[in-house]
């Protein structure tokens, strides 16, 4: 899949390097033109102002002194997930595209998105875990803004199961050893004291999980919003909102440290748009839920509900606290098998974020 985003990037960077045919036509003019002197040299002076605009303006965008007008940006998703919603928001609503920047949303799986990224087949992702992992390994990637800064996943179980202590010597459904879902259920079980019995069962998706409960292959599993909706219609409980427990960042933007110092203003601009996302999926319920219906296919009613349930996810502008952000590189610790000690500068930097936050605060 890789190889193929690449194909595709060099062939839109084929497209984009073939801009020598404006300079070419001037010269063919000129060179057909049997023209005054006097008309030579308002040419050549009409030409040498034009050629050295354009070489500011290329000087510019290479310090990152302004976003380039209508960038294509390539962010590389998950499937559609609630998790980076402020995000689709924003490119729903036009604050990326006011901005000059044109998105074009990738979906690929979580593992792809750093070699992705290192290959310049993407230009982000809101995919962050396998662009942290690589970065605390020495990757020049960096995390640089968290969409949902508390987790989005609930803990979802049978219907006789009437609180968390009920699940002590039972089996409660994750993915895999070492990853999040699986991590969520080891912290569960130390927090409630579930003790030893209680069985961890790796079963790969939200959605696989919510079905093995309600056949009853599991007592319990751990689903992403907006499952735990349909978990419900089938009379499961819905027990706990992991984020209450687990102040983790779930999505948000990721990318290369190239890309933050040779593109410093299209990253600002690009952070400013997820900031407006943010701020109308805080305060414009009505307008979000119309979205999540239609990206979701639910109805008014189940996308409020959907709405309501990861509202308080989400960040106000792009940068956790110092608590999500220790709990992150736990998290990332203990699932990655890092060994060690991680420090916050391997994988975040949210100087940008920090900046465009204060330009936006100070345009209010």
């Amino acid at each position: 899949m890789v190889t193929a985003l690449l194909t595709r990037t060099q062939e839109i960077r084929a497209r984009e390097d073939s801009f020598d045919g404006g300079i070419g036509g001037l010269g063919t003019v000129t060179r057909r033109s049997f023209l005054k002197p006097s008309s030579l040299s308002m040419l050549v002076i009409f030409t040498m102002a034009w050629l050295a605009g354009l070489l500011a303006r290329a000087e510019s965008q290479e310090k990152g002194l302004g976003p380039v007008s209508r960038a294509k940006i390539r962010i590389a998703v998950s499937a559609p997930s609630l998790s980076y919603l402020p995000i689709h928001v924003a490119v729903q609503k036009g604050f990326f595209a006011k901005r000059g920047l044109e998105i074009e949303m990738i979906q690929m799986a979580a593992g792809l998105s750093a070699p992705a990224l290192l290959n310049q087949a993407v230009d982000y992702t809101t995919i962050p875990s396998g662009v942290a992992t690589a970065s605390a390994r020495g990757a020049p990637l960096k995390v640089i803004s968290f969409a949902s800064v508390k987790l989005q996943h609930l803990l979802i179980s049978r219907p006789e199961i009437a609180v968390v202590t009920d699940l002590a010597g039972k089996r409660i459904g994750a993915g895999g050893f070492g990853n999040l879902p699986s991590y969520e259920v080891r912290v569960l079980i130390d927090k409630y004291r579930l003790g030893p019995n209680t069985t961890i069962v790796p079963v790969n998706s939200s959605t696989d999980r919510l079905i093995a409960t309600q056949r009853g292959t599991i007592d319990a599993g751990i689903v992403s919003a907006p499952l735990d909706l349909k978990a419900e219609q089938l009379g499961l409980r819905r027990l706990l909102h992991m984020g209450t427990i687990l102040p983790i960042p779930q999505a948000g933007l990721a990318t290369t440290e190239e890309k933050l110092k040779k593109r410093r203003g299209e990253v600002i601009e690009l952070l400013k748009a997820t900031i407006e996302g943010l701020d109308y999926t805080w305060t414009q319920r009505d307008g979000v839920i119309d979205i999540i219906a239609r990206w979701m296919s639910l109805d008014s009613s189940q996308a409020g509900k959907a709405y309501d349930s990861v509202r308080e996810t989400f960040s106000k502008n792009g940068i956790p606290s110092e608590e999500q952000a220790k709990a992150y590189i736990s998290m990332l610790t203990a699932t990655a098998g890092l060994g060690g000690e991680v420090s916050p500068q391997a994988i975040f930097d949210f100087s940008l974020a920090a900046q465009a936050a204060k330009e936006m605060a100070e345009k209010k």
